[in-house]
């Protein structure tokens, strides 16, 4: 009887060590394929390729070309071998880009987004800046009647923002009409982590 029991214990352990190092592996197998599900695309075939994976997590690797100084939730990556600038802005819960990056190499991984700019989206950026408008001369009259008249080169700045927006309106309606299409898409990566790259891990790429 012992000699029983002592063999089905024998057979439970072996049986459930089987099992523990086929979880390891599973565990194993999973990272790896959550690793590999990030595909690194070239700076030069980004658009070319951003529409196949829009939602999805991807790599790039270039040089900082500029950083937004206004709040730093974007920034411009660009490479030696191609003409296309990448737009990376910060993800949410991240820390404003630092200007301080412009000139640096750096790998980053995000998640591709698409804007898309139909007709409808045109014409309600077109009253938001009428109604914007119209809000901030009744906020001028009032500034008017308790402290005197608004400086003139704010005036100046405010006519000269909503006239370029007109103009950014306008080159996309054109855009819009030159490519056939019913919308246009403007791809972008929306940043998960990124890290500056040291000389020899570019000279590795």
């Amino acid at each position: 009887m012992k000699k029983i029991l002592f063999s089905m214990v024998a057979l439970l352990i072996i049986v459930t060590a089987c099992e523990n190092t086929t979880q390891n592996a599973d565990t194993q197998n999973k990272e790896q394929v959550d690793f590999e599900e990030i595909i690194f695309i070239n700076i030069k075939d980004f658009d070319d390729k951003a529409a196949d994976f829009v939602g999805k997590k991807i790599k790039l690797t270039g040089t900082i070309d500029h950083v937004c100084e206004h709040g730093g939730k974007k920034m411009f990556i660009v490479s030696e071998d191609s003409e296309n600038r990448v737009k990376i802005v910060t993800g949410e819960n991240m820390a404003a880009f630092n200007t301080e990056l412009e000139g640096e190499s750096l790998a980053v991984i995000g998640t591709v987004d698409e804007l898309r700019i139909d007709e409808e989206y045109l014409r309600e950026w077109e009253e938001e800046i009428k109604d914007n408008s119209g809000e901030e001369e009744n906020d001028a009259m009032h500034a008017g009647e308790k402290k005197g008249k608004p400086h003139a080169d704010d005036a100046d700045h405010h006519e000269e923002d909503i006239s370029n927006e007109m103009n950014q309106i306008n080159n996309l309606r054109q855009q819009l009409t030159d490519s056939g299409k019913e919308h246009l898409s403007f791809f972008s990566v929306i940043c998960v982590e990124y890290e500056v790259t040291t000389v020899e891990e570019k000279e590795g790429v």
